[in-house]
């Protein structure tokens, strides 16, 4: 349960720095929208993405992580298209939200992996 509201801030924050940072990588204002925007990315998160990085892993090994950021990317482009709260125009928001919804996601879980231990 720790684990899923970590998960849930995280994915909050890195949306949020995502939007404020990159042109064309837009969030609904309503507030509802949003809440929609981070649980789907959530779930895609906690379900999706273990299972693609299990059944990818050899992939990912030999590409020195490169196709696990493509992943990334492509969970989140998936959420674009699932979720009227989320609006990515053109490849290079993708790829720039990408960067900085991995980074902070990363950043959070180290911060949280201290604190536990």
């Amino acid at each position: 349960m720790t684990k899923l509201i970590i998960g849930l801030i995280s994915n909050t924050l890195a949306i949020l720095a995502a939007e404020y940072l990159v042109d064309g990588f837009s969030v609904t204002d309503d507030l509802a929208g949003f809440a929609v925007v981070v649980v789907l990315f959530t779930v895609a998160n906690s379900v999706i993405l273990p299972i693609l990085r299990f059944i990818l892993a050899p992939f990912i090994w030999l590409t020195l992580g490169l196709l696990a950021v493509a992943i990334n990317g492509l969970l989140i482009y998936t959420v674009d298209i699932f979720s009227q709260g989320i609006t990515i125009d053109g490849i290079m928001p993708l790829v720039w939200g990408t960067i900085i919804v991995g980074a902070v996601n990363a950043t959070v879980a180290y911060i949280a992996k201290a604190k536990n231990s």
